[in-house]
């Protein structure tokens, strides 16, 4: 059977028309040869009958009491005939029950009947059903063939109009369905629309409207849950940072003030997920990649600079106009830099690309990951081995929400010569608003 809903049906119509055609024939065929049947039957019952009432006053079996195709005969005992009119027919002589009851009998095309009369004498009625006077056959023939002109194309128009209504049904759930592909974190507000599919299958969509409700409120809860937190913890960062300050011993200070350093940013990135985590409420603005990345290089630049390290911007971008999220890309674009220098040695270089078709990569010739590491790098709270465990391992993952939100992705890569990564957004378009 096919796997679609309307090969299915189309297949079943016409398994079924084609049954009840045959089956509907086999029926009218059988009906009429019935009737036939019954008719000759009571004509040769009524010939017996009639010969019957002539006897014995006449001596000889008149003409005009025969109908076409028929032969009439009175034989005794010993199957010899005594009188006959029309023509002999020896194989029903000898086929003639001896008995004293009527019977109905064949041989080949030809029909009998015979009643016992007295004088031990038996009448033979009997005709030739193939005979070009009798029509029955003729007209069952006929009437089969007209019957099949009339249930034929019934029976085809039968399964293009279950075809037709199946479609029409399955084109209002390919919509529905293109409806729900469409619904994602940003777009929880979207509902399967109501009254547009059958009975049967509206409380589906209620059904689906209602968990996607309960869905909604959970993102909801969760992003707003993770903003509380992360603006909850700055104050008492920002009060551990100036009692920090005041601590005597270099090495003690440093490190705490690195460690509030690392608190600080996971509470950034936690407010960032957050704010992506939320439904679209603007259609975006016009990007320039190019300007984002030369304000990104800029500023992250002399920390990479004194560390060691070298930075360059490449812009080779085609001026495409896109609509986006500046704020977002600045910070995905962000996160790619500084994992860029947490995970590589001194002495490595890094360069930002901005590409042509709306593309911004990232590219350093570090140490790299081994390569069945790489698709797992935008996992939420993953990190590789031990020499790349700083961090709190949502970077990549707000990068990768970053990607999508813009119906992006986020390729990641082996670098230039096998060395190192390239992180590389490729920016789509945005979602369209939804009011």
């Amino acid at each position: 059977m096919p796997k679609s809903l309307l090969g299915q049906f189309v297949a079943l119509h016409v398994v079924t028309a084609t049954i009840a055609t045959i089956a509907l024939s086999l029926g009218v065929a059988m009906l009429l040869h019935s009737t036939a049947d019954h008719y000759q039957r009571r004509l040769l019952r009524q010939q017996a009958a009639i010969i019957a009432n002539a006897l014995p006053q006449s001596a000889a079996l008149r003409s005009d009491v025969l109908t076409d195709g028929m032969a009439v005969a009175i034989i005794d005992r010993n199957r010899a005939v005594v009188m006959a009119k029309g023509p002999a027919r020896p194989r029903i002589i000898a086929a003639v029950p001896m008995d004293h009851g009527m019977h109905f009998f064949h041989r080949g095309v030809i029909e009998a009947y015979s009643v016992p009369i007295a004088g031990s004498r038996w009448i033979v009625a009997s005709q030739d059903s193939a005979a070009p006077e009798v029509i029955t056959d003729d007209i069952v023939s006929a009437f089969l063939k007209r019957f099949a002109l009339l249930v034929l194309p019934i029976a085809a128009l039968v399964p293009l109009i279950g075809a037709l209504l199946t479609r029409r049904l399955t084109r209002r759930m390919q919509a529905v369905s293109a409806t729900a592909a469409a619904i994602g974190p940003r777009t929880l507000d979207t509902r399967l629309p109501r009254g547009t599919l059958p009975s049967e299958v509206e409380p589906l969509a209620a059904a689906t409207n209602e968990a996607l409700d309960r869905l909604e409120d959970g993102f909801r809860t969760q992003a707003a849950f993770a903003a509380d937190i992360a603006h909850e913890l700055r104050t008492p960062l920002a009060v551990i940072r100036l009692r920090a300050d005041a601590v005597d011993d270099a090495g003690v200070k440093e490190a705490l003030f690195a460690a509030v350093d690392r608190a600080a940013r996971v509470v950034t990135q936690l407010l960032a997920l957050a704010d992506l985590e939320r439904p679209v409420e603007d259609a975006g603005e016009p990007l320039d990649l190019a300007a984002l990345a030369e304000t990104v290089v800029s500023s992250r630049a002399p920390g990479i600079l004194a560390d060691g390290r070298t930075i360059a911007l490449e812009d080779i971008s085609d001026n495409t106009g896109s609509i986006g999220y500046p704020g977002a890309i600045r910070l995905a674009l962000e996160n790619l830099v500084d994992n860029a220098v947490r995970h590589t040695p001194p002495g490595t270089a890094i360069v930002v690309r901005v590409g042509a078709g709306a593309r911004i990569s990232v590219v350093d010739d570090g140490d790299g990951v081994a390569p069945e590491h790489l698709a797992r790098l935008k996992h939420r709270f993953w990190r590789g081995d031990g020499s790349r465990s700083e961090g709190s391992g949502i970077g990549l993952s707000i990068v990768d929400r970053v990607a999508r939100a813009h119906h992006g992705v986020l390729d990641v890569a082996p670098g230039p010569g096998g060395r190192g990564l390239c992180f590389e957004i490729a920016f789509g378009s945005i979602p369209p608003r939804h009011r």
